[in-house]
């Protein structure tokens, strides 16, 4: 990042989310926000940037909780240019948009995997191999 494009940065925001967007992106970013999905995050366009750049978002997790999956799949559409046109805010709106199945989740949720949420399954079948318990002789 140039020290032009930090202190532009700087002068467009306040203090308080300058650090904020700075902790969570580790980049200099500034926009018009767009709208808010309904795990929190928020979404930016600065059509000054450069293409590619100009669309983006602020995650409400903390920078060691972030994931792509806590993205829902209509901001991750207009996110990646797919549509321009900006998802609606109500969840209803967007499953009707969306005509999902009922067998298909919604709301959106994240990946789980790795946490204590993540899905396990029971195993029924009997181990093939036996666990060595040593037997231990008592001391005189």
């Amino acid at each position: 990042m140039s020290l032009g494009r930090f202190l532009k940065f700087t002068l467009k925001q306040s203090p308080r989310k300058d650090f904020e967007i700075f902790r969570k992106l580790d980049d200099a970013k500034w926009g018009r926000l767009v709208g808010t999905d309904e795990l929190g995050n928020r979404y930016y366009v600065n059509p000054e940037e450069r293409y590619g750049r100009e669309r983006w978002c602020l995650p409400a997790a903390s920078p060691s909780k972030m994931d792509a999956s806590q993205i829902p799949p209509r901001w991750h559409s207009w996110l990646h240019k797919t549509t321009d046109e900006v998802p609606k805010s109500s969840p209803e709106e967007d499953a009707k948009a969306l005509c999902r199945p009922k067998w298909m989740v919604y709301p959106h949720y994240q990946n789980f995997t790795g946490t204590k949420k993540a899905n396990v399954t029971y195993n029924t079948v009997r181990p093939k191999v036996q666990a060595w318990e040593p037997a231990a002789a008592p001391r005189v």
